[in-house]
């Protein structure tokens, strides 16, 4: 969306949200982004989550991620599930991080459902090192058992740990000597995306890295869900059954992936400039008087922002949501906000955004 032209716009669409992967979405702008689209082509069937948009979107997404296939799922963390339980078929050990979205927000769905025993690497880090990952190998096959690993699972960015990425040449170690060991990879890329834009690092090189690869529909796209599993055409081969087995082959998800489609159509060039006016944002709101922007080691989009004690948090949100900006009311601490860097932030000019957070700051001093 073009930051300069916002007349045309209601309320709600000039707000801008510094959380989440993107500004919320509505049920009438789905409805309305489908009847545009289907004023210029034709949205096409699918059954059962075959062909159709689905069959297109999939096409696209294997060809920009540099995978030879690609299938559809509802959700994320389907698809990764039926990663790694295809990748653990012999072996039923995982290696995944501590802080991924597979360990802790899955509900132990992989070791109840598929009997994959999940070994979770790097406590309270967004990422473990290749000698971690050694010494973890070494344990599975050097005990009175031998239990060889089946799959190693990377998840960047982070959510729990703040969006932090694994630096390019870590995941180049792990993953380059888990494939001298013959064990398969797979990334959680739910939002590799936002990561690419921040990082210059292209999508094909980090997805070279891997076997396999999940990446959301829904976060960024604007498509109210959905997510592709990529790798090899072998692998991807006749997967739908066991998506369907899970209960994830939905009747119709032709719209869910045309929304995604034409979202995806934009985002690269909506991104890099929404990373840009971050960037310079960030600076600006530094050389503000009650406020200190600070930076994560291997941070991507989400940047912590140090308030002064004297500003009052509850008042400065308020003040700043009567200008139609949102922020974050959880704090890592009494005085530690942090700002997520998305799409809506094209919404407003930075000065103006800049002149509403000065004004905010003052009018929420408590002396």
């Amino acid at each position: 969306m073009n930051s300069t032209n916002n007349e045309n716009l209601n309320p709600q669409e000039q707000s801008v949200f510094f959380y989440g992967d993107d500004a919320p979405s509505y049920n009438v702008e789905f409805i309305s982004r489908l009847n545009h689209i289907s004023e210029s082509k034709k949205i096409s069937e699918d059954n059962y989550s075959i062909g159709g948009e689905v069959e297109r979107l999939e096409t696209t997404m294997a060809q920009k991620l540099g995978k030879e296939a690609s299938v559809f799922f509802p959700t994320g963390t389907l698809a990764n599930h039926v990663a790694i339980r295809q990748l653990c078929l012999s072996n039923k050990r995982a290696i995944v991080p501590e802080q991924s979205h597979i360990y802790q927000d899955s509900g132990d769905a992989v070791q109840q459902l598929s009997g994959i025993n999940l070994i979770p690497l790097g406590p309270n880090k967004p990422y473990f090192g290749l000698d971690e990952l050694k010494g973890a190998l070494n344990t599975s096959i050097s005990g009175r058992v031998t239990t060889p690993v089946g799959a190693v699972v990377i998840e960047t960015p982070v959510r729990r740990c703040y969006g932090r990425v694994m630096p390019y040449e870590a995941m180049k170690d792990v993953t380059g000597y888990c494939h001298q060991q013959g064990i398969p990879t797979h990334l959680d890329g739910a939002r590799l995306l936002i990561a690419s834009v921040v990082t210059k690092i292209s999508l094909e090189a980090y997805c070279n890295l891997f076997d396999t690869v999940y990446i959301s529909m829904w976060k960024y796209f604007g498509a109210p869900y959905g997510a592709v599993l990529a790798g090899s055409k072998e692998f991807c081969e006749n997967l739908y059954h066991v998506r369907r087995m899970f209960g994830g082959s939905l009747p119709s998800a032709s719209l869910a992936a045309a929304l995604a489609l034409n979202g995806l159509e934009t985002f690269q060039t909506d991104a890099e400039l929404a990373n840009e006016k971050s960037v310079e944002l960030l600076e600006s709101l530094d050389g503000l008087p009650n406020i200190n922007v600070k930076q994560y080691e291997d941070g991507s989009n989400i940047i912590p922002v140090e308030i002064d004690r004297n500003v009052d948090l509850a008042k400065l949100y308020e003040r700043l949501r009567s200008q139609n900006v949102f922020i974050n009311s959880d704090t890592k601490s009494e005085n530690i906000l942090h700002l997520t860097m998305n799409l809506s932030i094209l919404r407003k000019p930075n000065n103006e955004l800049l002149r509403i957070f000065a004004k905010a700051i003052e009018d929420a001093k408590s002396i």
